[in-house]
């Protein structure tokens, strides 16, 4: 990537084991659809969310320097015509573009690799997050979802969602000095969560889109643990055993499956 962007290169092809970037993953999803072009800012979201496809600092450096990137098949047959490949793939583009897709939701990510940490009983008063959260920054835990809830006779409940590799460390880093200076009450965890995402630039103007997705999780008997959204995607953390369910209903529900008008 960065030597087309040297080389001011009309478009860099980048040549990988699938033949696109997909709604979702087809082997959760078999009705997942290939699509023919998708934003930067989609497949960077896509790209942080749990999307294997592409390199989040190739997609980063792509759109700095402003050059198409195209992903295609490394399986495709060496004889193709060069024109014929040149459209096939999925382009990854700029949002101003004029035949970019418009889609509402433009894909589903997911990620199993979170696990969430609750501190209970926390003193409500200003600073608390700081205490909690300034800890683990200095250990180089990286923090995902993070929650307060109402504080209730001077006390809240503060959760948040880190890496599975780092939870067993982040734990122990809460209970030997966290825990001691807020005087949590006590300190819970969960492993056995995922966080499950929908995309789209589309989100920016129409409204309703959050709330189609927690019905539709709602009516699966999928219970939302966390929330946290952007411009662009909403995400949502929930048991881990129901993350197929739930990017199943969620690619039905937002008609990912059929291909954009």
């Amino acid at each position: 990537m960065a030597v087309a962007a040297a080389l001011k290169a009309d478009e860099c092809l980048i040549y990988t084991d699938v033949d696109g970037v997909y709604t979702t993953d087809p082997r959760i999803v078999p009705e997942a659809r290939r699509l023919s072009t998708i934003s930067f800012e989609e497949m960077l979201e896509m790209a942080s969310l749990g999307s294997k496809v592409l390199q989040i600092r190739s997609v980063e450096f792509a759109g700095k320097y402003r050059v198409p990137m195209r992903v295609l098949s490394s399986f495709t047959p060496w004889d193709i015509d060069i024109a014929e490949e040149a459209r096939s793939g999925t382009l990854i583009t700029f949002e101003e573009d004029e035949k970019m897709e418009q889609a509402v939701v433009s894909g589903i990510a997911f990620n199993r690799d979170e696990a969430k940490i609750s501190l209970l009983g926390v003193p409500d008063k200003p600073g608390i997050a700081y205490s909690i959260l300034g800890p683990v920054a200095d250990a180089n835990i990286d923090v995902d979802v993070i929650i307060q809830n109402v504080s209730h006779d001077g006390k809240t409940d503060f959760s948040f969602t880190v890496h599975r590799n780092d939870y067993q460390r982040t734990l122990d880093l809460l209970k030997t000095t966290v825990v001691p200076k807020t005087g949590a009450a006590e300190v819970s965890g969960d492993t056995k969560i995922c966080k499950v995402s929908i995309v789209g630039i589309g989100m920016r103007s129409h409204v309703g889109v959050a709330s189609k997705m927690f019905r539709s999780l709602s009516e699966e008997g999928i219970n939302i643990q966390m929330i946290t959204t952007s411009e662009i995607k909403t995400s949502v953390v929930i048991d881990e055993k129901y993350m197929e369910l739930a990017v199943r209903a969620l690619h039905k529900a937002f008609d990912l499956d059929q291909a954009a008008a």
